[in-house]
């Protein structure tokens, strides 16, 4: 049941391929010189075997497929024939091989199937070449050609720019093949690799030219301190924007230095590096100079900066001063109220006063009883002494 739905279809498909249609996708076979080209039918694999397959080229015959196969002279060892689909692979192609091909197909029902193609075999694109200017470029001054060229058969050409499509517009100008882009005035952005491919449906190649626009110096700055440190390490550096890259000279207070380099280096800075720097580019293929002003101050070395570690340790000595200081003073208040409170109770002892000389006699001190006269007063300033152990203040008896 299987097989005869199979047959069914295949001869439904087969009916409706018998004047060709469909038999091959569009368009033509296209192949490179050397190539190989594939002729691929549509035919699905039936489930007996065709009965022929005939193949042919202008008339002559390429390969017929019984059941014995007959194969065109110069066909022998270029051609594979899948007898299931009818498709033909030929390879090693040459120039001459480009024409149109038939196919006739005899099912196992004696259906005839027919189909044609055209096979266009292309020349390889080879020895792809830009030509450019050969002077110097000068941005805003000069203008330039790029011509691409190239060996075979060639149906299109794309210009890139730094892998990015070039296109027309502005300075850029493309010939009408694209064959040759023109630039004028050229700019400073103009420079950069130019890229231009050449294709045929078969094959491709390209080709790179770099374009170098020269221009500058300009943009011209200094980058470097105005204030150094004694015995520090100093650079000036003149930046610059120029191609070729410029040449530099350096003035100090007008007087040439030597330095020819863009940077100027002071490897451990003095006072007499205080004074003027002037920077001079020059672009050698230009002839275009210019200059830029740098001043320089030297100053005294600023002391390091103290650690955690050092800070820490003057703090603590700061604190132990104070507490030494804090502690002399209290010593010393102590000291000195002590001497003053021993003094006052040697005043006050009941010695007698011989301060009037000799012979001298004195009253007893009746300052404390009514109507006394011409006593002796004394001040204690200390607190009381206490009394002698053993002795009852409260049973002696006062003389007045």
């Amino acid at each position: 049941m299987e097989t005869a739905v199979a047959i069914s279809l295949t001869l439904f498909i087969l009916t409706g391929l018998c004047a060709g249609q469909g038999l091959f996708p569009q368009g033509s076979v296209n192949g490179a010189e050397g190539g190989t080209a594939m002729f691929i039918t549509n035919l699905i694999p039936p489930a007996q075997p065709f009965i022929t397959i005939s193949w042919t080229v202008g008339g002559a015959n390429i390969i017929t497929s019984t059941s014995d196969d007959s194969i065109g002279p110069g066909y022998g060892d270029r051609i594979t024939l899948n007898k299931t689909t009818g498709s033909l692979e030929l390879r090693n192609l040459t120039l001459a091989d480009s024409g149109g091909y038939r196919v006739a197909i005899t099912t196992a029902t004696a259906e005839t199937i027919n189909g044609s193609t055209e096979l266009v075999v292309y020349e390889n694109v080879s020895d792809a070449n830009i030509t450019g200017p050969s002077n110097n470029l000068f941005a805003d001054v000069s203008s330039a050609n790029l011509t691409c060229e190239a060996a075979g058969n060639i149906t299109t050409i794309q210009w890139m720019k730094e892998g990015q499509p070039l296109s027309a517009g502005g300075n850029i100008l493309f010939s009408e093949e694209n064959r040759k882009v023109s630039i004028s005035p050229v700019k400073r952005h103009d420079s950069g690799e130019y890229v231009c491919k050449l294709t045929n449906p078969a094959s491709s190649a390209t080709a790179s030219y770099r374009m170098i626009v020269n221009y500058g110096p300009e943009s011209m700055t200094i980058l470097g301190r105005h204030i150094a440190e004694v015995e520090s390490f100093t650079l000036i550096y003149c930046s610059v924007q120029s191609v070729p890259p410029a040449t530099f000279t350096w003035l100090f207070n007008g007087q040439q230095t030597g330095v020819h380099e863009a940077g100027y280096i002071i490897r451990s800075v003095s006072y007499n590096n205080s004074g003027d720097y002037r920077c001079d580019a020059r672009n050698d293929l230009t002839g275009n100079v210019i200059s830029v002003d740098h001043s320089l101050s030297v100053k005294d070395k600023t002391p390091p900066p103290l650690s955690p570690e050092g800070a820490a340790g003057i703090a603590v000595a700061v604190m132990l001063v104070v507490v030494a200081v804090a502690l002399g003073l209290y010593f010393g208040l102590t000291h000195q109220r002590n001497n003053s409170t021993n003094t006052t109770e040697t005043g006050s002892s009941h010695a007698p006063d011989t301060s009037h000389g000799p012979g001298t006699s004195l009253a007893p001190d009746t300052s404390h009883g009514p109507g006394a006269k011409g006593g002796r007063v004394y001040e204690n300033v200390g607190p009381p002494l206490p009394p002698p152990r053993g002795s009852n203040i409260y049973n002696r008896s006062i003389k007045c």
